[in-house]
């Protein structure tokens, strides 16, 4: 192989030579003095006389003249003639030159001694140095560390980030002050600029440092391997095309470091993409107080019919019975109401097929019974039973519904400022768990014989009641055991019976409400079979229960609201308030009266009686395993009801207001606001890590942070930067004014137009035409000077 020819090229001052650990004897310094070097080419013996001028010798004559050098080595390398004598001449006296000053670097006594430019020994070094330094404060020099502060600063803004996990709430949504596409763009071109100048500035980190090797003749010198890191760090897919280099270099601390660079470079703005740039996700849970506005008090049956949008005016249709509002608002309150409590039982009887064709489910966990869902606005709402039983004969259950007023206060913007899910491009959500009061609905059924049901029922002509009070009824019910048809008010904690007009005609519902607020309840008497008729007396009221919280998961477009009475739910509102009760309202009595009107209850032969009649017929003692009580289903016709009343009203989260049964005075002056206590977590764009296995990105953004700031202090503290030997610019200038190296051999033997060197030895065979392999990746080299040039010496 053609060895690279020597030209000059005073411009750039820099070649390689070979880094020798012993200098040759004198005697074979003088004998290469006196060898004339052609840098004959192999093929010449196939040519006479005149050889022409390759194109390399053009390329370096072209070069030499660009360099500004003298007229004497412009005319010397301009020679085409590689044998002509002026050519040999000029060839002979470089090589005396060069053998004379190594020649001065041979010891007193003749023997060989290692290159160290700490002892003094190598006078070139001192003119190596003093060639190759370059100010810090240069214009390269400003632009690194400029680049290396810009970097730095970046990338411990980008790993700060990762790790606080910030979320940016109202900044960064729909509506926001910067918009999710702005925000995500703006992430990647910060993380890609972070990218270059870290590459930029670790690069020139390692040219540095391998250039300040190169320089040090008592360090081992640079390799071809390292050379390739650099490129490894601009290209990392190189890595796969010079596995030779990662054997030598991957040995070294400066080369592992450069491959968890590479790692580092590659992965960069994914982990950036991944840990930093907003996403939407879900943030942990946490305690919030929430406030909510209070319109009226819990099952106002005037003001639920003053929100109905009546299109009759007051005009046409005034005030009747004492009430401040006109009859067309009351009408219009049952006209809303009344499709609900179908549907939501339509839904009922649906879960109803579902729960007998689910044998997975116990039968004897009464509370695992279907409960059913009514729905308000586009918000779903679940119940739960918060009491199932069949104790003395008797069906109770109490059904629990969730707050009304807890979904207008996380949508109310202006009191919570929660960044709603409209404003998350559709996919924003809220989860929260609101320590409020839950209104429920308390049904009491009890089967009634022919005769027993008689002192319920009253004739036409008088109001003496027929028959006696069943003691185990009066007991069951808390009735007033006087039989007197004359008493106007129950004794102290008891309630009066109630007095139907006449027995309801088979599969009919009779309905009755007392007047006054002292009894909370509405009495429904159904009759069951046909054959022998029997009947069930049952009542209701509605409860304001503390022993249940209240959850709401939103979502665009609606959500969904359940109640959670567990005995040992952490948010119970006993948990919050511990003097917290449950509460009978009185008031709700005048709402489920209008809602048994407006469902035609107590209209004979309707549909819906006559199902829950069908209802009232099983004889299996408790709760019949296929079907519904008529208690249950009781319950969930009113299921609308008591969220509706829930709407606006009290969250009993205080003394006051968890003390309230509605038959007084609101202590406090309505409307006005109440705080409540929530667990809450969102969807919001944040940054930060969502997924477990994307944590590892954490070592890129930690590793180019700690890196950068390496770097940083490396550009500080150095004193002077010096000429980059690894630049591809300056690699190739100071390869182009390196001379052939000779080794101890036999002789090739002359061939046409070949001048030999010293005898016994021959040019080493270089890598043109095939690039290094094996071995050769780990030849080392050092920076030397030669008349005014750098040179790169390879080490034997």
């Amino acid at each position: 192989m053609r060895p690279l020819p020597s030209f000059g090229f005073d411009k750039v001052g820099f070649k390689f030579i070979r880094s020798l650990q012993t200098i040759p004897t004198r005697k074979k310094r003088q004998a290469d003095v006196n060898t004339e070097y052609t840098g004959a080419n192999v093929d010449d013996d196939k040519t006479s006389g005149f050889v022409p001028e390759t194109t390399v010798d053009r390329l370096a004559r072209r070069l030499a003249g660009f360099g500004g050098g003298s007229k004497r080595d412009r005319s010397s390398d301009t020679l085409v003639s590689r044998g002509s004598r002026s050519s040999s001449m000029k060839r002979k006296e470089e090589r005396m030159d060069r053998a004379t000053e190594d020649a001065e670097l041979i010891s007193d006594d003749g023997q060989p001694r290692v290159l160290n430019d700490g002892d003094g020994d190598d006078p070139r070094a001192p003119a190596v140095n003093e060639l190759a330094k370059v100010s810090k404060f240069s214009g390269i020099g400003v632009m690194i560390i400029s680049l290396s502060i810009f970097s730095t600063l970046l990338s411990i803004l980008f790993f700060m980030i990762a790790v606080l996990k910030p979320r940016y709430r109202n900044y960064i949504h729909a509506t926001g002050n910067l918009a999710p596409t702005t925000a995500s763009l703006l992430s990647a071109i910060f993380a890609k600029a972070i990218e270059i100048s870290f590459v930029t500035v670790f690069t020139s980190f390692i040219g540095q440092a391998l250039s300040k090797r190169a320089l040090k003749k008592s360090s081992k010198g640079i390799a071809i391997a390292d050379m390739l890191m650099k490129g490894w760090v601009y290209q990392p897919g190189s890595l796969l095309t010079t596995l030779p280099g990662l054997r030598y270099a991957g040995k070294t601390v400066l080369g592992a470091v450069c491959l968890f660079v590479v790692l580092c470079v590659t992965f960069y703005t994914t982990a950036a993409d991944s840990l930093v740039s907003p996403k939407l996700r879900y943030g942990n849970w946490g305690d919030q107080s929430l406030r909510g506005i209070v319109s009226f008090t819990y099952a106002n049956s005037t003001a639920l019919a003053s929100r109905c949008p009546a299109i009759i005016s007051s005009a046409l249709d005034g005030p009747m019975n004492g009430s401040d509002l006109p009859v067309s608002q009351s009408t219009c309150y049952k006209v809303h109401n009344s499709y609900q409590p179908l549907r939501d039982f339509t839904f009922y009887t649906d879960a109803w097929k579902n729960y007998r064709a689910d044998a997975s489910i116990p039968r004897a966990q009464l509370i695992r019974r279907p409960t059913g869902w009514t729905t308000v606005v586009n918000d779903r709402y679940y119940g739960a039973w918060l009491e199932v039983s069949d104790a003395e004969g008797a069906t109770n259950v109490t059904l629990a519904m969730p707050h009304g007023g807890v979904v207008p206060s996380v949508r109310n913007v202006t009191l919570n400022d929660l960044v709603q899910p409209e404003t998350q491009s559709d996919f924003g959500n809220i989860d929260v768990t609101a320590s409020v009061v839950s209104p429920a609905i308390n049904v009491l059924c009890y089967k009634l014989t022919d005769s027993t049901v008689r002192w319920f029922i009253t004739n036409n002509a008088s109001s003496n009641r027929n028959g006696t009070l069943d003691p185990h009824v009066q007991q069951i019910f808390n009735f007033d055991p006087d039989p007197s048809q004359t008493k106007s008010t129950a004794a102290p904690s008891r309630y009066l019976a109630p007095l139907f007009l006449a027995a309801p005609a088979r599969f009919n519902i009779a309905i009755y409400a007392s007047a006054g607020y002292d009894d909370p309840s509405m009495y429904a008497l159904t009759t069951a079979n046909t054959t022998s008729p029997t009947y069930s007396l049952c009542s209701l009221r509605s409860i304001l229960t503390s022993r249940c919280s209240t959850n709401y998961v939103s979502a665009n477009g609606g959500g969904n609201v359940t109640v959670d009475c567990t005995p040992d739910n952490p948010s119970a509102l006993t948990r919050v308030l511990p003097s917290a009760k449950d509460t009978f309202q009185a008031q709700f009595k005048d709402i489920s009266t209008e809602l048994s009107y407006a469902l035609s209850l107590n209209v004979q032969d309707a549909a819906l009686s006559r199902i829950l009649g069908i209802f009232a017929t099983s004889t299996t003692p408790g709760f019949d395993p296929a079907l519904p009580s008529v208690a249950e289903a009781f319950a969930i016709l009113y299921s609308n009801a008591i969220v509706l009343s829930s709407v606006g009203a009290q969250f009993g989260t205080d003394e006051l207001s968890n003390n309230y049964t509605g038959t007084a005075a609101y202590p406090i002056t309505l409307p006005a606001t109440e705080t409540f206590r929530t667990r809450i977590r969102t969807v919001e764009y944040a940054s930060g890590v969502s997924d477990g296995w994307q944590a590892s990105f954490y070592v890129v953004l930690a590793g180019v942070m700690v890196l950068n700031l390496f770097c940083l202090v490396f550009f500080f503290v150095t004193r002077m930067m010096v000429f980059d030997v690894t630049d591809i610019e300056n690699l190739f200038c100071v390869a182009y004014n390196s001379r052939p190296a000779y080794v101890g051999g036999k002789g090739r033997g002359r061939r046409r137009g070949e001048s030999r060197g010293v005898e016994g030895e021959k040019e080493e065979e270089g890598f043109y035409g095939k690039g290094p392999r094996g071995r050769q990746f780990g030849t080392a080299f050092h920076v030397d000077v030669e008349d005014g040039k750098f040179l790169l010496h390879r080490r034997g």
